[in-house]
């Protein structure tokens, strides 16, 4: 018997042909992917057939299913991903026992729309899974697109669903085999039909009535899901089941693309308990190490591990130990990154260290990338905004000329400017308008700046893991769900109480902090009155907490809103209270004009959280408001490691 493989299947479609809409982060998708899953699992374990742009035919998807994942014995992986338009189709009279509402849920092919050819019915996609998954190996199937007819995979606020194929389809033109048994976003394979045989776990982009949104990262377009399911699979230690890898997927979704949640379905529930793509990635040692080879000392960490490239000047900082000793001392030297290679990367020493050794390595901080706002709009007011603007740190937000890639667009129209995303026609805020509205808008930016930093900082290589400190939410009508949200709503008028139970896994002692990142961009520490709590090994705690939809924002047609909740871990004892701001105003006219509307979840004696990392003993060190970087703050006499994980309440008020 041969060594266990991965048979992957990648598919990307950008450049679709008229009158299918084209996309931008697609091809970006599937080829990120096979350069994880080479990294991640190994050569030449990873068999991987990728098909974009022209080569994702119908015929091409089709044969990629029999021929090459075909192969997959039980001993083997395999992996269908998609990452392209979902779109609908009438279905013919002879299936509408299986479609309620007479329509196929449908992936569109490259040249699905052409004369003879037709985009890939969920019927289809079904035969072709049973007919791999036959088989007995473990199939994985990853959607990132849109398919349930009612949401698009989009740019923002841009439709990335192809238009519904209104032509009608004779029966005949379904594979064989494809006319019993669904896929699709909202359906897992029924227990009873031909295509559950076998092992097999789908991931979706979203839920029904949801978009599934590309998002940019450092400049490039990809896809929420996509995007999330890499950095997981690049930070996680490979142990990580698929209902842990959906936790960690919808936190990265959350953070960057709102109202999206990934769904995962299986026909054997027991099969989301199993390790994500059945074991196949190896685990990876946590402990962090450098040495010295040929070329200089390196860590054995590098771009596919997560490990950013220097920013200017700014780079990321170690503590270097011996090997078998604890970080909580002193260390031998301090390690900066100077160049990030894919799997490793070299560093520059501030004191001499045997070469001949090896040693062990925490990261004490992580530079940050300056966010990049693009202006547009009426020449004279875009010119005082930028002459506002001069005051602020470059490192936390820069103004560049109007750019789609940017991370933030300010539009300066003739009511006042508008702060938006690109490709959003939704302000982020509500319009800046009156006098000293360029001051202000500038405040609004660094207010945001702030809050998308903290809501995404992750430390890319830590050695503590998943659950170190384990969160768990309850509330009287449930608790948290798999993929990491609590859904909670109002009774009667009152605000509904949850639980958050906080309790150290590890054998050593531990510190933790409870950040409460509000939809409107306040930050709030006072779940713990001093900031950060101490828990011996096994020690928990239980937090009461209260879901609240101000009457303002109520009275305003609110009546959901999100909080992430960031749990940051540590191994000594910090303050995180120095990252504390406040929420942005309803309205943001002059304060003369407007008072200050807030809202906050926690505990209503004390008036809302506030949040700045900080530190008292070292561990993130005090982050000014314009700092550039996040990490713990190493001195002469201790070292800390650290991680972040998040969960998400959606609070809903709702009307009579």
């Amino acid at each position: 018997m041969g060594s266990p493989h991965l048979y992957a299947l990648l598919v990307g479609i950008d450049a679709y042909p008229a009158p299918v809409p084209t996309l931008r982060g697609c091809v970006g998708d599937v080829t990120a992917m096979e350069t994880m899953l080479r990294a991640r699992v190994g050569e030449p374990v990873v068999s991987a057939v990728v098909l974009t742009d022209a080569q994702a035919t119908r015929a091409a998807v089709t044969d990629g299913f029999r021929t090459h994942l075909g192969q997959a014995t039980a001993d083997d992986v395999a992996v269908f991903y998609y990452s392209g338009h979902g779109s609908q189709q009438a279905c013919p009279p002879e299936l509408w026992g299986g479609e309620p509402d007479h329509l196929n849920e449908t992936i569109v092919c490259v040249d699905s729309r052409l004369p003879g050819s037709w985009d890939l019915a969920d019927k289809e996609l079904a035969s072709l899974v049973a007919g791999v998954a036959a088989s007995g190996c473990h199939l994985l199937v990853v959607l990132d697109c849109c398919h349930s007819g009612t949401g698009t995979r989009d740019l923002d606020e841009t439709s990335r669903v192809a238009p519904e194929d209104e032509r009608p389809r004779p029966v005949s033109t379904f594979l064989e085999g494809s006319t019993v048994g669904t896929f699709g976003a909202t359906r897992s394979l029924s227990a009873d039909s031909d295509a559950a045989a076998g092992r097999h776990v789908l991931l979706a982009a979203c839920r029904a009535d949801e978009l599934a949104k590309e998002i940019t990262v450092l400049g490039v377009h990809r896809g929420a899901l996509s995007a999330a399911l890499e950095a997981t699979l690049r930070d996680g230690e490979g142990s990580i089941t698929y209902r842990e890898m959906l936790r960690a997927v919808t936190a990265g979704v959350l953070r960057r693309a709102g109202q999206q949640h990934p769904q995962l379905e299986s026909a054997d529930a027991t099969e989301l308990d199993r390790p994500f793509l059945g074991g196949a990635i190896p685990a990876t040692p946590r402990q962090l190490t450098l040495s010295r080879l040929p070329d200089g000392w390196s860590i054995d960490y590098g771009a596919v591990h997560g490990v950013p490239e220097p920013i200017g000047d700014d780079s990321t900082e170690l503590a270097v130990y011996p090997l078998t000793a604890k970080t909580s001392g002193a260390p031998l030297a301090t390690a900066t990154v100077t160049s990030v290679l894919p799997d490793r990367s070299l560093v520059t020493l501030s004191a001499p260290l045997d070469e001949g050794s090896i040693y062990r390595a925490v990261v004490t901080g992580i530079p940050l990338k300056p966010l990049q706002v693009a202006v547009r709009g009426v020449d004279a007011d875009t010119a005082l905004l930028r002459e506002a603007a001069r005051a602020v740190d470059s490192t936390l937000l820069t103004l560049v000329a109007d750019a789609p890639d940017a991370d933030l667009t300010v539009e300066a129209i003739e009511e006042g400017f508008v702060i938006t995303r690109p490709g959003v026609t939704r302000p982020l805020v509500p319009v800046v308008a009156g006098d000293g509205r360029a001051e202000r808008t500038v405040a609004a930016l660094e207010h945001v700046a702030r809050w998308l930093r903290l809501a995404a900082v992750r430390n890319p290589v830590t050695h503590l893991t998943t659950g170190a400190v384990a969160l768990s939410l309850t509330s009287p009508s449930g608790h948290l769900a798999d993929d990491g949200t609590l859904s909670i709503s109002y009774a009667d008028g009152v605000a509904p109480p949850f639980n958050v139970t906080l309790q150290n896994t590890t054998e050593t002692p531990l510190w933790a902090a409870l950040i409460d990142l509000t939809e409107t961009y306040g930050i709030f520490t006072d779940a713990v009155p001093s900031g950060s709590v101490a828990l011996e090994a096994g020690q928990s705690m239980t937090i009461a907490l209260t879901g609240q939809v101000s009457d303002a924002l109520w009275n305003a047609g609110t009546v959901t809103l999100t909080d992430q909740l960031k749990l940051v871990t540590s191994t000594i004892e910090f303050d995180p209270r120095s990252l504390e701001q406040d929420e942005l105003e309803l309205t943001l006219t002059p304060a003369a004009e407007c008072p200050v509307t807030t809202r906050s979840m926690g505990q209503p004696a004390t008036g809302g959280w506030s949040l700045p990392w900080a530190a008292g003993a070292e561990i993130v060190g005090r982050v000014e408001p314009v700092t550039r970087r996040l990490g713990p703050q190493v001195s002469p006499t201790t070292g800390a490691d650290w991680r972040t994980d998040d969960a998400f309440v959606h609070t809903t008020r709702p009307r009579a």
